[in-house]
């Protein structure tokens, strides 16, 4: 064999062991693994096992406990009902009797009567009153006589002389001081 040959033996062989050695430390936690399953499996069968007969022996004594305490339980509300209860009553009731400062309160048993209607009814006629007399102002002044008819010719007020005035105004320049003139000497 030549060298070279030996050398890639050599090599070759290297190289198969190193791939053996880490083969086998890969494989290590997975016998691991394997060879716990069983001991988990008895240590879980143990543990239930264990726990069924914990209740078993509990159940009857729990039991036994719960039907011992409960006559006791039931003595002592009737032992309070009977001593304690009727000497807070009193002490309350004599307390409440002082405090109050009136005598005996007759109590009224017919019912208070509401007045709510009344003010809502009174409103509404409030506001139909008004909602009349804006109708009545605003035909008023859609009829261009905001009093009556010969009040507003003989003032020289209202919508027509003051249209009138400002024609006259924009015609010679003077119209309003003839206008102011006329209604301070009262024609």
């Amino acid at each position: 064999m030549s060298v070279l040959s030996r050398k890639r033996a050599a090599e070759a062989e290297a190289e198969s062991a190193d791939t053996r050695g880490r083969v086998q430390q890969l494989a290590w936690p997975t016998a691991l693994a394997r060879a716990g399953v069983p001991m988990t499996k008895t240590a879980g069968m143990a543990a239930r096992d264990r726990a069924r007969r914990t209740a078993t022996w509990a159940a009857p004594r729990v039991n036994g406990a719960r039907a011992w305490t409960a006559p006791r339980i039931e003595q002592s509300g009737l032992a309070i009902r009977d001593t304690i209860a009727p000497k807070i009553y009193e002490t309350l009731t004599a307390t409440a009797r002082r405090v109050d400062v009136t005598g005996p309160r007759v109590v009224d048993v017919t019912a208070r009567r509401r007045r709510w209607p009344e003010v809502v009814a009174g409103t509404a006629m409030l506001v139909a009153a008004g909602a009349a007399a804006a109708v009545v102002l605003r035909r008023r002044k859609n009829d261009g006589t905001c009093g009556a008819p010969a009040e507003a010719a003989e003032a020289g007020t209202g919508p027509q002389a003051a249209q009138a005035g400002q024609q006259r105004a924009d015609a010679d320049g003077n119209g309003a001081e003839e206008n102011v003139s006329r209604q301070e000497h009262g024609g």
